[in-house]
């Protein structure tokens, strides 16, 4: 009598909880087994893919296979699809199965292998099942673009969202806090530029945001938190973007201006978000040796820790902490307003404020200047197009770029349009400034180190140079600077003289105000 194995599979486990798929196929086989005189020997169910022959079952029975020598003559399943649904891995398998001597058997596609033209048909056999695979899959990959295209997110849904459905079934993506709050946090400590992008996700795991380093690197760079999905290039047709149905959680001028911040395009000093309570300077002081910046440790001494600012190359460069912050807030005394210049320095703010408040209204007229010069590139492109100066794909590749340029400037073009400037009231905020000004040093002292470190970030653009004596700054905020330029000054003249600052307004270039609370 012969001896085999009745091999089921179906794909899912869906389909072996629930579908009657496992249970057809054994009654068929077991019919064929009692009309056959084939004695079973083992029945083997599986609920896997057959894309490949890395399956559990299927690998723990190859395994008895090769162990025992009392082995059954043939496998028998249904159909050849039940066997396998790619052509290369099941002549693979097939060899294997003939040097066990077993013979794979489909019952309902019986093959006669010493007629050669069964070889033709099993090749038909097994390529049904790996055709009809591939166009499966083929109908979802065009079925998921043709819903992306129309706006619907597809798959699982990314940080800050949750999936669900309508009661008509119908799949849809929604804010789901806690890290809904926490993702548009996310963005908002970036565009601020204060700290270090990695530091801020170390902060974002500890408010609860579970995801890996790389995880949080492609959600940032993700545009369908601004409500937008990028339809990927395929084939002949290019890479665009389409407005999402799904909520937004930022805008989307505030999601280019992030991407900006991430490409380099607005580079300021960022400060990170942890270091220790004794070492403020901490990575904004530069090596007068390497040029490289200092970070700060502490050693274990007999009776305490005594910390210091080094270098991490091979220089040796070295500072006591607490000598070298003494020496800080020296040079922070320097900038202490004098009594008698508080009214000089209101007018330079006020000057430079007006300036900067112009210069802001103007922004929606060199938006549209940036604009049009796009528009005359792609217009100049066209020409050497047609003149056969440059090929085809050079003026695709130009055109694509300058598309990219103009979508993001329209955005901003849109928001300086519905956005109406708010002018503060600069009174109240002088009055800030100068009492903060007054008592600069005081502040630094009494501040925690997050705002020390953010009156470091407002004051220094620039690292500080520090060679151990003395500190040196390259270059300082505006507001600062001039009030040295005051002090100096001031601390110049003699009894009853007049003072003379006319020259201050030539001196200083108003570019940015950065303005300091007071603790």
């Amino acid at each position: 009598m012969k001896k085999v194995f009745l091999y089921i599979r179906v794909s899912t486990d869906e389909q072996a909880d629930k579908g009657y798929s496992q249970r057809d196929q054994h009654e068929r086989l077991q019919r064929y087994c009692q009309q056959n005189s084939v004695e079973v020997l083992k029945i083997v169910y599986e609920d896997h893919s057959a894309k490949t022959f890395v399956r559990p079952e299927w690998s723990r029975m190859l395994a008895d296979l090769r162990r025992v020598k009392s082995r059954p003559d043939a496998i028998l399943f249904t159909k050849w699809d039940r066997f396998s649904r790619n052509v290369s891995e099941s002549y693979q398998m097939i060899g294997v199965l003939s040097k066990l001597s077993v013979q794979p058997i489909s019952i309902e596609q019986p093959l006669d292998m010493t007629i050669p033209e069964s070889k033709m048909m099993l090749a038909i056999y097994l390529a049904a099942g790996e055709v009809d695979n591939d166009r499966r899959a083929l109908n979802v990959f065009y079925g998921m673009r043709r819903a992306k295209k129309e706006g619907r997110f597809m798959g699982t849904a990314p940080l800050g969202y949750k999936n669900l459905s309508t009661p008509d079934g119908k799949k849809y993506i929604a804010p789901y806090e806690p890290e809904a709050g926490i993702m548009k946090w996310v963005f908002q400590e970036i565009s601020r530029n204060v700290f270090a992008v990695d530091q801020i996700r170390k902060k974002a795991n500890q408010l609860g945001l579970k995801c890996t380093r790389m995880t949080f690197w492609r959600n940032i760079r993700n545009p369908m938190y601004c409500g937008k999905l990028v339809i990927k290039q395929h084939k002949d047709e290019p890479s665009y973007i389409v407005d999402a149905q799904h909520e937004p959680l930022i805008s989307e001028a505030h999601f280019y201006d992030v991407q900006d911040i991430l490409n380099g395009r607005k580079r300021v000093p960022a400060a990170k978000l942890l270091s220790m309570e004794l070492l403020p300077l901490r990575n904004f002081l530069k090596c007068n040796k390497c040029h490289r910046m200092l970070t700060g440790s502490s050693s274990k001494g007999k009776h305490k820790h005594y910390y210091y600012y080094h270098c991490d190359s091979s220089c040796g460069v070295r500072y006591n902490a607490e000598e070298t912050n003494k020496l800080f807030l020296k040079l922070l005394k320097s900038w202490v307003i004098n009594p008698a210049a508080v009214e000089l320095l209101k007018m330079v703010i006020s000057s430079v404020y007006k300036t900067r408040t112009k210069t802001e209204f103007n922004a929606k007229a060199q938006v549209m200047n940036d604009i049009t010069k796009q528009n005359e590139k792609i217009s100049k492109a066209r020409r050497l197009l047609l003149e056969e100066d440059i090929e085809p794909a050079d003026y695709k590749e130009i055109k694509a770029d300058c598309d990219a340029v103009i979508a993001r400037l329209e955005v901003k073009l849109h928001e300086a349009s519905e956005t109406k400037m708010i002018r503060l009231d600069i009174n109240k905020l002088m009055d800030k400034i100068i009492t903060t000004f007054c008592n600069l040093d005081k502040v630094f002292q009494k501040a925690p180190l997050k705002k020390q470190r953010h009156i470091l970030c407002s004051l220094f653009p620039e690292k500080i140079d520090f060679d151990g004596a003395k500190h040196r700054t390259p270059r300082t905020n505006s507001i600062a600077h001039v009030i040295w330029l005051i002090n100096k000054e001031l601390r110049g003249l003699k009894t009853d003289t007049a003072p003379d600052f006319q020259a201050l307004y030539r001196r200083v270039v108003p570019t940015r105000i950065e303005l300091i609370s007071k603790v």
